[in-house]
């Protein structure tokens, strides 16, 4: 599997963790999840980038 691959399955297993933060009522944990689910899914956007480049 690709680098992007795996981060691009990290991210979205901490976004699904954070969804279900949210809908259980955490309120202030939920929010830092789904930012941290996002910032990874954008981070795999720069790593996808560069694998293309080589």
């Amino acid at each position: 599997m690709k680098k992007s691959t795996i981060i691009l399955i990290i991210g979205l297993i901490i976004l699904a963790v954070g969804a279900g933060l949210s809908v259980a009522k955490i309120e202030p944990w939920a929010d830092y999840v789904l930012i941290a689910g996002a910032v990874v899914v954008i981070i795999r956007g720069f790593v996808r980038n560069h694998e293309k480049d080589e």
